[in-house]
């Protein structure tokens, strides 16, 4: 390299010492600042797109269409449990389990979908009947019902944004890739930034991450209309639900009858792996006692205790029980 070239090249501060014109702890500063640039620019991506107005007419919601919006289709499935219940087609029996009774036939798809697997067994363990009914059509069906409506953001919806987020990430990335081969190539230190990038991927990774389907702003306008006891789409339908509104709101760890609410704190526990904090004031009915029907827990309770036949055999599970503070389930059921 000539000498004319070299002192051109410092004049603009292209150094070996310098590459870009920039130390190694300023390039390192200005890595931090369009990190946080980039992190902000994703989350702004993430917010417009929950917040964006839907072209779409907003329905009418039914019970299962708010189950769905609190808590997907395990929520829905819940909440069909507990309107079963209370309609007499399925019955209480101990250790967190129900049993059809009679030959029942439902209208509603979720509803059969309970029945028909509950109608398997003698008594079926709530949190295996839960863990498999949430599994099939009937109930993620809503999901993509709600999208329609623009109640929620489906999955590829959300990842083809969620894509768009991490743009300016990824082209920082690759500058940052560039100088730390430069820095190898010089012999310059980069243990620092080779830890800016990494921590990248990391972030990359998680703001890629779709779990499934999203609430909407106007998703999450009906769940609020929904617990404020108002109408949804011109349809009060949670205040006239009883024990099924109010485990279509919260779940099936919050159901009035204290045993049933028990068997759900158990499977909150199987699948969060911590426990679902029970609510007094709706086992003591001080909140809405008349409208949820908590004066219905006695019957519940009375029916739990009574309905049991006898014998191990009856159980789910390869004739294991729920109880004695253990796990539902067993013989290889999973929750």
């Amino acid at each position: 390299m000539s000498a004319d070239h070299k002192s051109a090249e410092a004049h603009r501060g292209w150094t070996v010492a310098r590459p870009w014109g920039l130390s190694g702890p300023e390039f390192l500063e200005l890595y931090w600042i369009a990190l946080a640039a980039s992190l902000a620019f994703a989350i702004v991506v993430r917010v417009r797109l929950r917040g964006k107005r839907h072209s779409a007419p907003a329905g009418s919601l039914g019970l299962y269409d708010i189950a769905y919006l609190t808590g997907g289709p395990r929520r829905v499935v819940e909440t069909s449990v507990a309107a079963l219940i209370e309609s007499g087609k399925l019955r209480p029996a101990r250790d967190g389990a129900v049993r059809v009774v009679g030959d029942p036939v439902a209208d509603d798809t979720v509803d059969q979908a309970v029945l028909t697997d509950a109608a398997r067994y003698r008594h079926r363990t709530l949190s295996l009947l839960f863990t498999a009914v949430s599994e099939q059509d009937a109930p993620r069906g809503f999901g993509r019902a709600l999208a329609a409506q623009g109640y929620l953001l489906a999955p590829e919806v959300l990842k083809r944004h969620y894509r768009i987020g991490v743009v300016p990430l990824l082209l920082l990335m690759a500058v940052g890739a560039v100088r730390w081969a430069n820095g190898l190539l010089i012999g310059a230190p980069v243990g620092w930034l080779t830890l800016q990038l990494v921590l990248s991927g990391i972030l990359v990774g998680l703001l890629l991450r779709v779990d499934g389907f999203k609430r909407t702003a106007r998703g999450s306008r009906a769940v609020a209309r929904a617990r404020a006891g108002e109408g949804t789409g011109g349809s009060g339908v949670i205040s006239s639900a009883g024990a099924a509104g109010l485990v279509a709101l919260d779940g099936f760890a919050h159901h009035p009858d204290s045993p049933l609410a028990a068997a759900g704190q158990r499977y909150a526990a199987l699948t969060t792996g911590k426990p679902k904090r029970q609510s007094s004031r709706w086992l003591h009915g001080t909140r809405g006692g008349a409208l949820f029907g908590v004066g219905r827990a006695a019957s519940f309770q009375t029916g739990a205790a009574g309905v049991h036949d006898g014998g191990s055999g009856g159980y789910d599970g390869g004739g294991s029980s729920c109880g004695g503070g253990g796990g539902c389930g067993g013989g290889g059921g999973g929750s």
